[in-house]
C-alpha cells in the first residue's frame, strides 16, 4: 500500500504502525520529495507503536508498506518550532479512528481515536495546556495513551503530538490490559512540566495500579518516567482501586497528592505528601481526607482540590467521581461530588456539600488554582462530557470535553460558571429574540446560544429542543427544573431534574451531540450528551404571557473557526 502525502520543510512525521499475519515486526518506507527514503521499523508488537522521522524535506512524499505483514493506523506531521500554535496535520487515519466531524463543533474533542478523563490541566507560555485520557487508534476505549491539545482563550483548541505512550510490554502483548491512566501536572521553575500519572496493568495482583512520573522540557516530548507511589497503604478492606494523582501545593507549602481508593464501607479520598521541593522522592501516606459513605463498595475517582478565592478566599473546593454509584430516585449513574472546606495540609472540614452536574455527563473534572495565564488568575476547570454507563465495549463512541468552567463561591454556595471568553464563540450578527409563545426559532447548523431571564420566578415555562431522533425538553413547574430526555427505542432514561429552586436566569449552550445548561449563574449545571449525529433543528419556548423577561439566542461559529 501507498500513501501520498504533503510535508512542510523541517516537519516531524509521527507513523503509527504495527506487523499483521506471521511479521515478527513492521516495515514502512518514506520517500521524501528530495529522493532520500527512510525505513521505519517497528518490533513485534499486538498494538500500534510510533516510529518517528524527522527534519524532512518538503513536497510531496509517500509511505509504502506491505498489507501483508505491516498496518499502519495514524500518520501526523508537525512543526517542532511552531507546534504549540499551528498544531499537528492529521495526514491518515482509518476507519477505525476516524473523527467524527458531524458532532462537537463546539468543543475540544479527539482528532483521532478515543478520549475520556482530562489530565494534566495547566498554564504556561501564553497557552492552557489539557492532556486527555486517549486511544489513538480506535473510537473505543483500549490501551491508555495521554493526547494533548492547547488553548488561548479556552475555546479554540490546538491539537498537538500524543504525549504520554504505554509501557512497551503492554503494547506488545494483547492480553496485557492497561496503560497510562489519568493525573495531573505542575509547572517546574525552569518551565517545564511535571505529569504524575496511574500506570496500570490489569493482569498484576493485588498491586495492579500505581503512581509515576515524567518531565517535559517543551510540553511536547516527555522523558522516562519513574515510579513515585508504588504500594497501598494498609488501611482495612483497602480494595485494589488506587489511582489519578492529583498534585498541587497544600497551604503549608508541601506538595500534596490525592489518590481515589474504596474500602469496604467508603469510597476514599488518600493523601500523600513530600518535602521534596521537586515533587518526585519521598512521599508518604498522610491519611484519609474525606470518607463517602456507601454500601456499593465504590472507589472515588479523579479526585482534585483546589483553593477559592474572592468570597471563597480560605476555602477549598474538592471534587470527585463516584464510579458505579446509582441515585435510586433518577436512576442517573456515576455521580460526582463537590464539598466546600477547610483544608489545613492534613485534614479537610466541609461545609458545603453539591452534585457538580445534574446531568451527570460531565465528569472526571480536573480543576486547576488561579494562576497567570491566558484563562485568567481565578479557579478552574474542565470535564469529559460523557458518562461511563453509556460506554459499551463493542460500539464507538465519540465524546467531547465540557466548556472550561470558574469555579466561584457566592453567597455560601458553590457555582460553576462557563468561561467569560466563551462569547468568543458568538457570530457578528444581532441576537435573535425568542417568542415566549411557541413559535419555532429555527438553528442554522445545530449551534447556539440561548440566554433566558425570567420576569416571574416559580412560574411554569418548557423549552423545548427539535431533534429527529431524540425528545429534549427543559421544563420548570413545582420548584423543580427537570430535562426530559428520551433515546430512541426502548432503553429508558434516567431523570435529570434539580428540586427547591427558583431560577432567575438559563444559559444554554446548543452543540451537535451536546447540551449544556447553567442555571443562575451556573449554581446549578446540568449537561447531557446526545448520541445522534443529527443537530437539533429548532427550538421552541412557552410560557404565561409576561413570565419571561427576555429570551434570545445567538448563532454560534466552530471552535477552531
Amino acid at each position: 500500500m501507498k500513501i501520498d502525502i504533503e510535508l512542510n520543510a523541517g516537519e516531524t512525521l509521527h507513523v503509527f504502525q504495527k506487523p499483521v499475519g506471521d511479521a515478527t515486526g513492521s516495515v514502512v518506507t518514506l520517500t521524501t520529495a528530495d529522493g532520500m527514503e527512510q525505513r521505519l521499523s517497528g518490533p513485534e508488537s499486538d498494538d500500534f507503536t510510533l516510529s518517528i522521522a524527522e527534519d524532512l524535506a518538503g513536497g510531496r512524499a509517500s509511505l509504502a508498506f506491505d498489507e501483508g505483514g505491516t498496518a499502519v493506523s495514524l500518520v501526523y506531521a508537525f512543526d517542532p518550532a511552531t507546534v504549540a500554535t499551528t498544531g499537528i496535520r492529521t495526514l491518515f487515519t482509518t476507519e477505525r479512528n476516524r473523527p467524527n466531524s458531524a458532532r462537537y463543533r463546539l468543543h475540544l474533542a479527539a482528532p483521532f481515536g478515543w478520549m475520556n478523563d482530562p489530565n494534566g490541566l495547566s498554564q504556561a507560555g501564553g497557552l492552557a495546556h489539557l492532556f486527555y485520557q486517549h486511544y489513538p487508534h480506535s473510537l473505543r476505549w483500549n490501551t491508555m495513551h495521554w493526547g494533548h491539545a492547547v488553548t488561548a482563550n479556552g475555546i479554540d483548541w490546538t491539537h498537538q503530538p500524543v504525549f504520554l505512550l504505554p509501557r512497551p510490554e503492554l503494547l506488545a502483548d494483547d492480553a496485557k490490559v492497561g496503560g497510562a491512566f489519568s493525573g495531573s501536572a505542575i509547572n517546574l521553575p525552569d518551565g517545564g512540566l511535571r505529569v504524575y500519572y496511574t500506570d496500570r496493568q490489569d493482569d498484576r495482583t493485588p498491586n495492579w495500579e500505581w503512581q509515576m512520573t515524567a518531565v517535559s522540557d517543551d510540553r511536547v516530548d516527555v522523558g522516562p518516567s519513574a515510579p513515585v507511589v508504588t504500594e497501598v497503604p494498609e488501611l482495612p478492606g483497602l480494595g485494589k482501586n488506587f489511582r489519578d494523582p492529583y498534585v498541587f501545593k497544600g497551604p503549608d507549602g508541601l506538595w500534596k497528592m490525592l489518590l481515589g481508593a474504596g474500602d469496604d464501607t467508603a469510597a476514599l479520598v488518600l493523601l500523600y505528601e513530600t518535602e521534596d521541593a521537586s515533587g518526585v522522592e519521598g512521599w508518604r501516606f498522610a491519611g484519609v481526607v474525606h470518607r463517602e459513605p456507601t454500601t456499593q463498595k465504590l472507589p472515588a475517582e479523579c479526585p482534585c482540590m483546589v483553593a477559592l478565592d474572592g468570597e471563597g478566599a480560605g476555602l477549598h473546593v474538592l471534587i470527585f467521581g463516584l464510579l458505579g454509584s446509582r441515585d435510586e430516585v433518577s436512576r442517573r449513574r456515576n455521580i460526582t461530588v463537590a464539598l466546600v472546606g477547610r483544608f489545613d495540609g492534613r485534614s479537610f472540614e466541609p461545609i458545603a456539600r453539591e452534585e457538580l452536574d445534574y446531568g451527570t455527563d460531565c465528569y472526571a473534572f480536573q480543576g486547576i488554582a488561579g494562576t497567570d495565564g491566558p484563562l485568567g488568575t481565578g479557579p478552574f476547570g474542565i470535564s469529559w462530557a460523557a458518562n461511563w454507563t453509556d460506554v459499551f465495549k463493542d460500539r464507538d463512541f465519540p465524546s467531547a470535553m465540557t466548556l472550561p468552567r470558574r469555579l466561584v463561591w457566592r453567597d455560601g454556595a458553590l457555582s460553576t460558571p462557563v468561561i467569560e471568553t466563551v462569547e468568543a464563540l458568538r457570530r457578528p450578527e444581532p441576537a435573535i429574540d425568542i417568542a415566549s409563545n411557541g413559535r419555532p426559532v429555527v438553528l442554522e447548523d445545530g449551534l447556539a446560544e440561548i440566554g433566558i431571564e425570567i420576569a416571574e420566578k416559580g412560574v411554569p415555562f418548557e423549552l423545548a429542543f427539535r431533534h429527529p431522533e431524540f425528545g429534549i425538553a427543559l421544563g420548570y413547574a413545582g420548584g423543580t427544573l427537570e430535562l426530559a430526555f428520551k433515546p430512541p427505542g426502548s432503553r429508558p432514561s434516567p431523570r435529570y431534574f434539580i428540586e427547591d429552586i427558583a431560577p432567575a436566569r438559563l444559559r444554554i449552550f446548543v452543540d451537535v451531540g451536546l447540551i449544556e445548561i447553567y442555571v443562575d449563574d451556573g449554581r446549578w449545571c446540568l449537561t447531557k450528551r446526545i448520541d445522534s449525529d443529527e443537530p437539533i433543528k429548532a427550538i421552541t419556548l412557552s410560557a404565561a404571557p409576561g413570565t419571561i423577561g427576555a429570551a434570545r439566542l445567538h448563532h454560534l461559529r466552530p471552535q477552531g473557526a
